[in-house]
This record gives C-alpha cells, sequence and structure tokens, in this order.
C-alpha cells in the first residue's frame, strides 16, 4: 500500500479543517472515486434494495440532500449517487430484517462523513447515534450533518483514539471498517463495542484485505456467541467485487 501513501496524506489533508475542506468531498477523493465508480447511481443496489423492500428503499431514496461536497459538479450530481445507492441497499437489508420500533443507542464504527446517518433521519427512530472515525474524518461528519439534518443532539461524534466503553447496545454497524482493521483492531473493538450489542451488521468485500483474514474474523464472531440472521451476497456492477452483507444476533446478551 505504500504506493498509495500520498493519495491518502492528500485525503487526510484535505479532510483537516481548512478553507477547502468541503470542496467537491463526495466526489474529489481520488482512490475513493475508483473505488465507487466516479460516484454515479448505482441502479444495481437500487434494484436489490427494491426488491427486499420497496416502501423502505423509496424512503431512503427520497431522503432531501443538499449539494454540499459537490463544488462544481452540482448539476452532474442533482440525484443519488453510487454512495448513496449502496447505503440504501445496506440499510434496506438491515432494517427489513430487524422488528425494533426505537433504538436507543446505534453504533456506526467508521461512518465516513455521515451519509448513513443523514439517510436514516427521520425514518430509523433512535436515542443516539455514535459514529467512531478518525479526528479528521469526525470534523467533516460533525460539520456535514449539521448542514443537512440541524438537529444533531442525538448523534455523538466519539474519537476513535479515546478510550471508549459502553454497557450495552442495540445495533453496532460496521460496513467497509470492521472488515479492514488488523487484527488486533478488530479483537479491541470486539471487545469494547461490539460484544456489548445485541445486534452487529458488518459488510465486506471478501478479498480485502484478504480472505483469511475476513474468514478468521466472521468464524471468530460465530464461535464468541453470535448467530447469523441472514446475509446478502453479491458480485458489484462493474468492478466485480465480491460483497457480502451480515447481520448477527448476540446470543451472549439475548437469552
Amino acid at each position: 500500500m505504500d504506493g498509495f501513501k500520498y493519495i491518502f496524506d492528500d485525503a487526510e489533508n484535505i479532510y483537516k479543517t481548512t478553507g477547502s475542506k468541503l470542496k467537491g468531498f463526495r466526489f474529489a477523493r481520488d482512490i475513493y472515486g475508483f473505488c465507487i465508480n466516479v460516484g454515479d447511481t448505482d441502479y444495481q443496489s437500487l434494484n436489490f434494495a427494491s426488491k427486499i423492500n420497496n416502501e423502505l428503499c423509496e424512503k431512503f431514496k427520497n431522503q432531501p440532500k443538499s449539494l454540499i461536497g459537490y463544488e462544481g459538479s452540482e448539476n452532474k450530481y442533482v440525484k443519488l449517487d453510487d454512495l448513496d445507492s449502496k447505503h440504501i441497499l445496506q440499510l434496506t437489508f438491515l432494517f427489513n430484517k430487524l422488528n425494533i420500533n426505537n433504538y436507543d443507542r446505534i453504533v456506526e464504527i467508521g461512518g465516513g462523513f455521515g451519509n448513513m446517518c443523514r439517510l436514516c433521519n427521520n425514518i430509523i427512530s433512535y436515542n443516539n447515534w455514535d459514529i467512531v472515525d478518525l479526528p479528521h474524518i469526525l470534523e467533516l461528519s460533525n460539520y456535514y450533518l449539521h448542514n443537512e439534518i440541524q438537529n444533531t443532539s442525538r448523534i455523538n461524534f466519539i474519537n476513535a483514539y479515546s478510550d471508549i466503553k459502553y454497557d450495552t447496545i442495540d445495533l453496532v454497524i460496521g460496513i467497509h471498517s470492521v472488515s479492514e482493521f488488523s487484527w488486533d483492531i478488530f479483537y479491541n473493538y470486539f471487545q469494547t463495542i461490539i460484544l456489548k450489542s445485541k445486534y452487529f451488521f458488518i459488510g465486506y468485500n471478501k478479498n480485502c484485505p484478504s480472505p483469511g483474514l475476513i474468514n478468521l474474523k466472521i468464524r471468530f464472531i460465530l464461535d464468541n456467541g453470535f448467530k447469523l440472521v441472514d446475509n446478502f451476497d453479491y458480485t458489484e456492477h462493474p468492478h466485480g467485487a465480491n460483497v457480502s452483507y451480515r447481520l448477527f444476533y448476540n446470543n451472549n446478551i439475548n437469552n
């Protein structure tokens, strides 16, 4: 990954609190734009979501959003972009499976700029939505969500470097974050956060960072009191990533 170091450094500099931190952040990040096919609408994901639960899918699709982060390309992106589409599939699959009227606490590990939280606003009922991420990413998500939904009193921005402690959590979400942790970091998050949650929802590329590490993590989850509720596996078009979304139920808490 050393060959991409300059990209990661540049991304971090863009995210930091500067006068230009919000200029085009939704499509201008080089490696991110490559991975999500330059931000165009992902009709494959939206079609999957519609088949799972069309009513819920339409609610997410109609969720309002501003054009912040699209500077210079506003006319091109007056629509659902690639990340919106994939998040709608993930959220439709997840909340179609869970029959919970109100979540006391949802913890999102690696929440990025807050797009998933934005989509759930006024659709999913919760008392606390905690976004755990790196400090410079939290600066962006804090700004973005204040702009998108104004009242962020129920959203907590948790520094990933802080001493994180929880008693009980209703749901932990880790989409393309937990799966990419090293084993040591994964084990720490499992003990301090995931193990405290009634449900755990993970999304991952089956080959990233390696099939062996991914399979080891999934086996560890199952061997430590979690039961698979359901999974959704597919191959993303056009780049062929083999993706899996899995919802787990924590028998340690629920029994």
